[in-house]
């Protein structure tokens, strides 16, 4: 394909995703019912649900001109050949090589979230704090960034240096051996990211003594379940809003209870989400839901194979001949449908999993106590209480409060559309 088909496809491609992604979206808003659905009713009244209404909105406005931004800029940059442009000043200043690459796509990554910055900013200390869910300081919120600038300095950068080494090393046949590297990492991740990565921004106590310790031990025994790793995350020091989840594999497995959940919910709901939690962990949920990242991983890097050494890719950002980091960036723009497509499989799988633990927790604990449950978070994250087919096929890893809520009162192990869940439980 020459350079200019391939500039056309990359400005067609970014089009495209920007109108599926805002299509999706807008018909999630009005897809919403007009008054609360009886599942939900008792709990959530006509005025809860005209407010978590404005905030969806609210969300979605702000969102909408984020994406915008984004696609202008990198409209501008891709069609005005600016990238090659900054690229060859760069490579003139270091002299090429892996710094110049490594720089190069830092700062591209750099600059589109600073762009993104004043949106995260409206959207934490604006649309978060109006609807009553916003307690992070500026101080968290400024050490949060320099955190996760530190992280993608260390994690993506060594990751970036290994596919480049990779790349010299092995040529088109990089894909392999770097898929084992990066499955290796995949499984490190999910062991001891709550161990290693997660205190680097909350901080976690265990479960002290009392009488929901002993309402989760008893349950867990019950259950003929081992777990000696529950812990209480400050999640209030950010947001208002509740939850919980599990990681980890072998004896890294935890399971994490926000601190407003512990202090919102009687401790049979808080049993409830921990049997949740505990049904993920039975069903050997992670480690599928493992296989399918690193399949996804192994998938990218195969494509990546195919346009690596790609003159034509190069020149279609504008310049003169074959440049791996403008290939590497232009293959991240064009593989956006498959990406798509996976996150649509993926997606789909993890959502039939929340349903299969929320029928486990219902069958070893108490259905009626995690209907509560989902009840009240629904209610106090003002969550969406149904999701349009379409943006619950791109987006969403949890269930709908309401499809959750009809699954577990049917014993069903599917829910009747796939929808939105409104926390991680």
């Amino acid at each position: 394909m020459s350079a200019e088909a391939l500039l056309a496809l990359l400005v067609v491609v970014l089009l495209a995703d920007f109108g599926l992604t805002w299509v999706a979206r807008w018909l999630q808003l009005r897809h919403q019912p007009a008054t609360p659905p009886e599942e939900l009713a008792g709990v959530v009244d006509a005025a809860a649900y005209a407010r978590g209404r404005a905030y969806a909105m609210a969300k979605a406005r702000l969102g909408f001109v984020e994406a915008l931004v984004t696609l202008a800029l990198w409209l501008t940059l891709i069609v005005t050949g600016t990238l090659a442009a900054v690229h060859g000043a760069l490579a003139d200043a270091t002299g090429g090589g892996w710094w110049t690459t490594l720089l190069f796509l830092g700062g591209v990554a750099l600059a589109f979230d600073l762009v993104g910055l004043p949106f995260a900013i409206a959207r934490t200390f604006g649309i978060e704090a109006r609807f009553g869910f916003n307690t992070t300081t500026v101080a968290t919120f400024v050490r949060d960034r320099l955190t996760g600038y530190a992280l993608a300095i260390v994690l993506g950068g060594g990751l970036l240096a290994l596919l480049l080494a990779s790349i010299d090393a092995w040529g088109t046949a990089f894909w392999l051996p770097y898929a084992a590297l990066a499955a290796v990492v995949v499984v490190l991740l999910a062991t001891f990211q709550t161990s290693v990565l997660l205190p680097l921004f909350n901080k976690l106590t265990p479960l002290p003594d009392g009488e929901l310790r002993h309402a989760i031990a008893d349950y867990v025994r019950g259950a003929g379940f081992r777990l000696e790793n529950t812990y209480v995350m400050d999640g209030s020091k950010r947001s208002t809003k509740a939850g919980a989840f599990f990681s980890g594999l072998g004896r890294q497995k935890k399971v994490v209870l926000l601190d407003t959940l512990v202090e919102r919910h009687p401790p049979d709901e808080v049993v409830a989400v921990v049997a949740h939690e505990v049904g993920h962990a039975r069903l050997r949920h992670l480690p599928w839901l493992l296989l399918g990242n690193v399949a996804s991983v192994t998938l990218t890097l195969f494509f990546l194979s195919l346009v690596v050494d790609s003159a034509a890719l190069s020149r279609a950002l504008g310049a003169d001949g074959r440049v791996l980091a403008l290939n590497l960036l232009a293959f991240g723009l064009l593989f956006t449908p498959v990406t798509t497509a996976i996150g649509v499989l993926l997606n789909a799988l993890s959502r039939r999993f929340e349903v299969q633990a929320d029928a486990f927790a219902a069958r070893s604990h108490s259905p009626a106590a995690m209907i509560a449950t989902l009840r009240r978070l629904s209610h106090d994250a003002l969550a969406d209480p149904t999701a349009h087919p379409l943006y619950a096929w791109l987006f969403l890893t949890h269930p709908a409060p309401v499809d959750r809520i009809r699954a577990i009162a049917a014993g069903a192990d599917e829910p009747t559309t796939p929808a939105r869940g409104a926390a991680p439980v």
